[in-house]
């Protein structure tokens, strides 16, 4: 008999037989007591055999108690071995058996920790504590397999924060990730039970599983955007960071959790087209403007190569002459198939793929390269070209070291180069941005802050940066005249200025009141619809020829 099927016997029947050897023994044990003081010598033997039999009883009572212990140790260690953690043994009078369990206790609520933290890491995101892509595709496909059970549907939800890359990149990964973590709050207390997950990045899904899950998921995409229009404060910073959401709802077509996530992530595209911190479902003609945009990804990496670039030139104007003191370089792209396309069409997907940075390296050599040719149409007053450079291009190893190649290889003179900068573009790592901006000051060159007013800049790190112009936001001047606190605003932005000893100027001009209000404060500079529209290199140079002719007849005149 082998020692697990020694293990199995029944114990009930063995005590009853010990049990009765037992009391046997004791009866018999009495006799032999009284026949030995009697002299009966038969009686010794007698009792003898009476103590060794009682011994084997004690033995076997010892040994089923051992037994049982025994048995209780296989069987958890059969249940351990199959994963099942919970149970425990109980003590023993057995010294050597109560330290085995206790050992083994102590060893099986180890291995439960541990295998619990380990399944928790398996399928949460470590940074947002949020179910990870591996639990939300397990529950989606559930969800979605018991909805087209019973003929029902279930909804999804994908979205991500606006502009992240350029937050990142600007403020540092350090504060994206206090950023995804303070978000991953919200959404969880917003969405109100349904599942949320990070799938990575700034990638986010909610599971809509209720009996009317369009309507569900529009009430709960609603409550996200609302939660997430509220500032975040993070590492010091207060951080407006909207985010864009694309929704699908289940149908009879979509076989496979794949299809809905994939309409949903074609609607989140959309939103992002539309104007970001939007909502949008799925509809079957965004399937063809998926294909649309995909063709506009591989049409654009090759855009600067074929030539399809293009920079037009706003003109920016002294607000007290009139003349034209310089000119801001604006991309286009001159699409091949769909015309002329604004930055608002693709510089988002130049970003996010990386071309931003030949793109970039291209406008800043073209702008340089058609400054010097308008510089020599009116050469006895200088002329600056203002070029924009992107958060990416900011952070980009060299950046300094490339301005100086093309400085050089153009002849601008370096202060006739304006470099506009956003506030979010500044705000990234200090040191390593003042690194940089005392960097690009060695150049020569002038250095702008960008949309004043719309990022997060204090007034101690504003006074620090070595920055020579801000222009104030053009929706600070749209509403001149229409808002009661523009106007002071826009005053409060001059004031500064003067205090810090830096220019001035005034974007979005397009009404005669503007310009007179924008001369009232003092303000020096300005562009805008109201002087000039974004003009191509032949028609700015039209207006430089006929100032000069202008300038040439007063001069002849005087």
């Amino acid at each position: 008999m082998s020692f697990r099927e020694w293990l199995r016997i029944p114990r009930l029947p063995i005590r009853l037989l010990v049990g009765a050897i037992l009391c046997s023994a004791a009866v018999s044990c009495l006799i032999a007591v009284r026949n030995i003081a009697e002299g009966d010598a038969s009686a010794v033997a007698i009792g003898s055999a009476l103590v060794a039999i009682c011994s084997t009883a004690a033995i076997t009572l010892a040994a089923l108690r051992l037994q049982r212990s025994l048995s209780d140790l296989g069987v958890a260690l059969e249940q351990v071995g199959s994963g099942e953690m919970a149970l425990r043994l109980p003590g023993s009078h057995l010294r050597e058996i109560h330290h085995l369990a206790r050992s083994f206790n102590l060893m099986a609520s180890s291995l439960q920790e541990s295998t619990e933290r380990l399944e928790h890491q398996a399928f949460h995101d470590p940074l947002t504590g949020l179910p990870n892509r591996a639990m939300f595709m397990a529950s989606f496909s559930r969800a979605l397999t018991a909805a087209q059970a019973c003929g029902g549907g279930v909804a999804v939800l994908f979205l991500d924060i606006d502009r992240f890359k350029v937050l990142n990149d600007s403020l540092g990964h350090g504060v994206g990730d206090q950023l995804l973590a303070a978000l991953s709050q919200r959404l969880v207390a917003a969405t109100r039970g349904h599942l949320v997950a990070r799938l990575g990045g700034d990638e986010f899904t909610v599971l809509i599983d209720a009996p009317t899950p369009e309507e569900t998921a529009m009430t709960v995409a609603d409550h996200v955007l609302d939660a997430c229009r509220l500032p975040f404060s993070v590492a010091g910073h207060e951080i407006f960071a909207s985010v864009s959401i694309g929704f699908a709802v289940s149908c009879e077509t979509d076989r496979t959790i794949t299809d809905l996530l994939r309409k949903a992530d074609i609607a989140l595209y959309r939103a992002k087209s539309e104007g970001r911190g939007c909502a949008v479902l799925f509809r079957r003609d965004l399937d063809e403007l998926s294909v649309e945009q995909f063709d506009l990804d591989n049409a654009l990496r090759r855009s600067v190569e074929r030539g399809e670039l293009m920079l037009q030139y706003q003109p920016i104007v002294d607000l007290r002459t009139g003349q034209v003191t310089g000119t801001e370089a604006l991309l286009r792209w001159n699409h091949p198939h769909r015309g002329v396309l604004s930055p608002s069409m693709f510089i988002a997907v130049a970003e996010e793929t990386g071309e931003i940075i030949r793109i970039g390296q291209w406008v800043l050599e073209e702008a340089c390269r058609q400054a010097v040719l308008f510089q020599a149409i009116r050469p006895n007053v200088p002329l600056s070209i203002s070029v924009n450079i992107s958060a990416t291009e900011f952070r980009q190893p060299g950046l300094s070291a490339r301005i100086e190649r093309v400085l050089n290889s153009t002849g601008l003179v370096p202060r006739n180069l304006k470099l506009e900068l956003t506030e979010s573009v500044l705000l990234g790592d200090v040191p390593q941005t003042m690194e940089i901006l005392n960097e690009l000051k060695g150049l020569g060159v002038c250095l702008s802050i960008d949309d004043f007013g719309t990022g997060y800049s204090s007034l101690s790190y504003l006074q620090r940066l070595p920055v020579d112009l801000l222009k104030i936001d053009q929706s600070f001047v749209a509403s001149l005249g229409s808002e009661a606190t523009s106007g002071p605003v826009v005053r409060a932005v001059i004031d500064l200025a003067n205090a810090l000893f830096m220019q001035v100027i005034a974007e979005g001009i397009e009404t005669r009141e503007q310009l007179e209000f924008l001369r009232s404060i003092g303000c020096p500079l300005g562009q805008g619809f109201y002087f000039h529209r974004a003009l191509d290199p032949a028609d700015f140079e039209g207006v430089l020829l006929q100032e000069q002719l202008s300038d040439t007849l007063l001069e002849s005149a005087s």
